[in-house]
């Protein structure tokens, strides 16, 4: 019998060598297996039974960073801005569909975030007016203005600031979050920096990257795991 919690990640697709392949920046796998959980990388294929299996073997998911998903998906046509060359952009789109029918524990990063709303109907800010402030890891404070997983995952409350990256030209829409979802935390200009489901189960979306963080960083993903033995035990 494993003792260690599973958590799937899903991965993106690049071409390489003039063939697809499926990848994924290591920092979200290491800081997986640091919090003691067992990372485990799931391919992009649609394919219903297929992800149902997964996910009876998962205790928990991180749904990664990565490019522009398709306004298709949320009922827009593209802005000028958004970048639309992401590959198999629909497996996205039915995995999370999948996972928010489950009970599993869910980290979102960055487009992660952005791929839990448009999951749950809701629609992104596809370019943000001050794109220049939030892109290329520009450093900025966040404030936390409801309590929930954010703030637990960092000790803190309603109120309490903190230091997050930033590395995104889109973000969720305040007046089109998903079904069930609440913002928990904002950057300095208003967009959203966190939002998470209304509920006692971990489904919680940032809009920076903690794998890229040494400081706050590991907090997220230790959740994250704490969640999944809590998902786990109770099977």
């Amino acid at each position: 019998m494993r003792n260690k919690p599973v958590i799937l990640l899903n991965m993106a697709v690049d071409i390489i060598n003039n063939r697809e392949n499926e990848v994924i920046i290591s920092q979200y796998v290491q800081r997986v297996s640091d919090s003691g959980a067992v990372p485990m990388l799931i391919p992009s294929i649609e394919k219903a039974e297929i992800m149902d299996t997964l996910l009876d073997m998962a205790d928990g998911v991180l749904l990664i960073g990565g490019r522009d998903y398709d306004p298709a998906d949320y009922g827009e046509p593209p802005h000028p801005e958004t970048v639309m060359n992401r590959m198999r952009p629909h497996f996205d789109i039915a995995f999370g569909k999948a996972v928010l029918e489950r009970d599993l524990p869910v980290l979102g990063i960055c487009a992660g975030c952005q791929l839990l709303n448009i999951v749950s109907g809701g629609k992104l800010i596809q370019h943000l007016d001050n794109a220049f402030e939030h892109k290329g890891g520009k450093i900025h404070n966040a404030r936390i203005i409801r309590d929930g997983f954010f703030s637990k995952a960092l000790g803190k409350s309603a109120g309490d600031e903190v230091t997050v990256n930033s590395f995104h030209h889109q973000a969720v829409s305040a007046a089109a979050l998903g079904n069930g979802f609440q913002v928990t935390a904002q950057a300095f200009d208003g967009t959203i920096e966190a939002i998470e489901l209304d509920s006692d189960r971990m489904v919680l979306g940032v809009q920076f990257h903690p794998e890229r963080m040494d400081d706050i960083g590991p907090s997220f993903f230790n959740l994250l795991t704490a969640e999944a033995i809590r998902y786990k035990s109770g099977k």
